[in-house]
């Protein structure tokens, strides 16, 4: 008969091994949206799991220690050389605590013993009742305890299991030996100081010829090597100090009963309620995905799903139920149908037609909620319906909360906040709405985010759909103009690229392009780390080479020609719809930093400072007869610097009106403004925008073409003569190190946990986007303020909004309203905000977007 097994887990052992381990390996940290480390808890759950699934222990106990012990006692300099726990691995070990809970996995701690002892004297005990015994540690320590009745497995290296034969073989000793051997190589971890000048293998050595730490120290002048010898002699009473601590005491006295170790089924619903606060998704399928009832079963929420069949059965529904009504709508041309569903509480769930369904969404007196507003609004009006009342946005109340682009669509929301899969059914969906707005509003308001909501995110929605709905026009000649045009230039470089190369090949694939690059040609090759070591061909490594080698450059031009031309000139006429316009979608949560992106196509990255940009750019036309409208904000982020900053020099150069590139090259260069010269002004502009963008000495010697040393005195000049810039900068990243999160001026947030990464990269990265969100993220929030002022201001106008590329914004408009127009958006996009210094927008007229000037 198989004995019973009895599984020990060394837990602090595993913990700190595991994080430091993980540190080492650069991998990014692991936090939650809100900040939260999870990286200890995620790798310490997935070696709780497994051990109790992969060996389905009879008993199991998780060994924590706390309290001072005898050792230091002892010896005070007893690990000592450990360093303070981390802040970010302190804040999770009582989030392990909780996740062994939820397992139902005992934990035992005895104030005043470490969990060595512990470990050591229940092993014994247990060995002796007849179990077997495995303890669950990476800790070398814990070897000597192995015995015949008791293991060792390291999870930390494959799960690997030690019994005597394999300590002696991993060791060079038994494992009653192992204290010895420590006692003499000593142990840097754990502070023990052993016999200077033996280490490992001079430690194995001894012990495997004198038996013990005692018989090697009586025995030391039969010892052949000088070093030894003299360690041995000089220093026995440290060695038998040493071996004294590093052995385990199995005589603990500690009160424990077999029984509070039996195993148990693990807490199902609480274990799943943890992987959601932790955001554990996958882990959350792991599970066995919960269906999509069962969340709800957990959180006691009773489910009532029924269909509503005609309008006056809506209605009377409508009336009764508590508001606001969640909405999901399924579009007529969906496989399924069309149709609607609503819920007025968690686990309430009505489907009905269209046509049943018209009244209440087109009743403004009725508060709904819905997931993307806009999306809903312009499906409904599809359907010909004009929904009313569609106050509350659940992906704009998640975004907020979070920031997290992307992060925000309905089937992620269901399983990040509700634990559940996204069903198909609209009743369902609308179900799931009205359970994430009772999550998710209450946070809008006790964050204090409710005013951004209410006077930007929510009002800009109408905005947006409006512009979607106008869409812009094309021009097709252009575009086929332009088409040849490119289609002839890339023939071109394509002859003289396969010249240089001395055959040809495939220009676009990365492998062949490496091999004629880097192995053919001898190009300098840089390496990136993947997989496998691979040859990179990115834009960053063929810039660098481009100066000095022609066949780079070329490549650069060849590809900004292939994908121009694929993905805006010959895409566009594609995209057309029935009225000769393209429809762009404006994405609200698209930019962590709270700037709008579009899609289908994206408009945002046509370049503005190519030729090739502006030739697409002139494509894009007004209505017959009417003419192109642009309001551009100037130098708005570097406005904005001057005002969150207060830098004394800043804020005069833009009241006064300066050319702020020529006055920041009359700062840095030393020089009168009249005296700065184009190189100057060109060198100090990308100075500028390096500071608002984080850019370090590499990243601006690259882009000017000079080196590092140079970028670096340009850098420090900057920060001499704009020292209010200096101390704003280091002041927003000490406040973003205490609360995770920087904020625009309308108080917007995003979460930014890498900040105390100890990853340099990583951490780099969030101090530079802890100082470019509040300008980017504030800039995003004015041009959108003044977005929905404008709107409001157009409503007598037969002139429409189109575009919004950036601090752009782009217009249609019959010749008799553009002067008009032009003052109403300069005026408001310039007066939508007081600053320390004035917002300028610049205005042009023509007859397309590249040449309203």
């Amino acid at each position: 008969m198989t004995a019973r097994r009895l599984f020990l887990i060394d837990s602090y052992g595993f913990i700190f091994r595991a994080y430091h381990a993980r540190a080492r390996s650069g991998a990014p940290p692991m936090r939650t949206s809100k900040g939260l480390p999870t990286e200890a808890i995620y790798i310490f759950n997935n070696m709780v799991r497994k051990l109790v699934t992969t060996y389905q222990p009879e008993y199991i106990a998780a060994v924590f220690e706390s309290g001072k012990t005898f050792r230091e006692e002892q010896f005070k300099e007893y690990k000592a050389n450990r360093t303070e726990m981390p802040p970010d691995l302190g804040q999770q070990i009582p989030v392990i605590r909780t996740v062994l809970e939820a397992m139902r996995i005992p934990i035992l701690e005895f104030p005043g013993f470490e969990a060595d002892d512990v470990i050591g004297t229940l092993a014994c005990q247990a060995a002796g009742e007849g179990l077997d015994v495995v303890i669950v540690s990476s800790d070398k320590d814990m070897l000597q305890l192995v015995e015949d009745r008791v293991t060792m497995m390291n999870p930390m290296k494959d799960w690997v299991v030690y019994d005597t034969a394999g300590v002696e073989a991993f060791m060079g000793v038994q494992p009653k030996q192992v204290a010895d051997l420590l006692a003499l190589k000593g142990d840097s971890v754990d502070n023990i100081p052993g016999a200077p000048g033996i280490g490992d293998k001079g430690a194995v050595d001894l012990i495997q010829r004198f038996g013990s730490v005692e018989a090697a120290l009586d025995r030391a002048a039969e010892v052949e090597r000088k070093t030894y010898r003299e360690s041995l002699q000089n220093h026995r009473e440290q060695v038998l100090l040493s071996k004294k601590l590093a052995t385990i005491d199995t005589t603990v006295p500690l009160e424990w009963r077999l029984e509070s170790v039996q195993a148990q089924p693990m807490d199902l619903a609480a274990v799943r309620q943890l992987y959601r606060e932790l955001e554990f998704f996958s882990l959350l399928k792991q599970l066995g995905g919960p269906e999509e009832t069962s969340a709800a079963r957990e959180e006691g929420i009773a489910l009532d799903y029924s269909a509503l069949d005609t309008a006056e059965e809506v209605a009377k529904w409508a009336k009764s139920a508590d508001r606001p009504i969640a909405v999901a709508f399924r579009a007529p041309e969906d496989l399924d149908g069309g149709g609607v569903g609503f819920s007025s509480k968690p686990g309430e769930g009505r489907v009905a037609g269209l046509d049943a369904a018209r009244s209440v969404l087109e009743d403004g007196e009725i508060s709904k909620a819905a997931h993307d507003v806009k999306s809903l609004t312009l499906a409904c009006e599809a359907a010909s319906i004009q929904p009313r009342g569609l106050d509350e946005d659940v992906m704009l109340y998640a975004f907020l909360l979070t920031a997290e682009s992307g992060g925000c669509a309905m089937d992620t929301l269901s399983e990040r906040y509700l634990g559940q899969k996204l069903q198909p059914s609209v009743e369902q969906q609308a179900d799931c709405i009205a359970r994430l707005r009772a999550k998710l509003g209450p946070q809008i308001d006790e964050q204090g985010l409710r005013r951004i909501y209410d006077e930007i995110d929510y009002p800009l929605t109408a905005v947006l759909a409006g512009m979607e709905r106008t869409g812009i026009a094309v021009a097709p000649a252009q575009l086929q103009r332009l088409s040849e045009q490119m289609d002839a230039e890339i023939q071109r470089l394509t002859v003289e690229i396969h010249a240089m190369a001395g055959r040809p090949f495939n220009i676009g694939s990365p492998q062949q392009l490496g091999k004629v690059l880097f192995e053919e040609l001898k190009l300098p090759a840089p390496v990136k780390m993947g997989k496998g070591k691979t040859i990179s061909t990115a834009a960053d490594v063929l810039e660098g080479l481009a100066e000095e080698f022609p066949v780079a450059a070329k490549v650069l031009e060849y590809r900004q020609l292939t994908k121009l031309k694929g993905t805006y000139v010959d895409a566009l006429p594609q995209l057309l719809g029935p009225d000769g316009r393209v429809h762009t979608t404006f994405n609200q949560t698209g930019a962590a930093t709270g700037r709008l992106s579009s899609s289908n196509p994206n408009l945002q990255n046509i370049p503005i400072r190519t030729e090739l940009g502006r030739e697409i750019r002139a494509a894009f036309v007004p209505r017959p007869g009417w003419v192109m409208v642009k309001a551009d904000y100037s130098q708005i982020e570097l406005r904005l610097l001057a005002h969150m900053s207060g830098d004394a020099v800043l804020v005069d150069a833009f009241r006064n009106g300066e050319d702020i590139h020529t006055r920041t090259a009359a700062e840095v260069f030393g020089v009168p403004p009249l005296m700065v010269n184009a190189e100057m002004r060109r060198n100090a502009k990308a100075v500028n925008f390096g500071i608002v963008y984080g850019q370090t000495p590499f990243g601006l010697a690259a882009s000017l073409g000079i080196s590092r040393v140079e970028a670096e005195k340009y850098i420090r000049a900057y920060f001499e003569r704009y020292a209010g810039v200096r101390k704003w900068i280091d002041g927003q990243i000490a406040e973003v190190r205490k609360t995770g999160v920087t904020k625009t001026l309308d108080g917007r947030p995003r979460p930014i946990p890498d900040i105390l990464s100890r990853n340099p990269n990583a951490r780099g990265f969030a101090e530079r986007t802890a100082v470019n969100t509040p300008l980017q993220g504030t800039a995003a929030d004015i041009i959108k303020r003044a977005m929905i002022r404008i709107d409001r201001a157009m409503e007598t106008m037969q002139a429409k909004m189109l575009l919004q590329v950036h601090d752009e914004l782009v217009f249609e408009a019959p010749p008799e309203e553009a002067r008009e127009l032009g003052r109403l958006a300069k005026h408001e996009m310039e007066n939508v905000v007081r600053l320390a210094v004035p917002l300028v927008v610049d205005v042009g007229t023509g007859p397309n977007w590249r040449d309203a000037k």
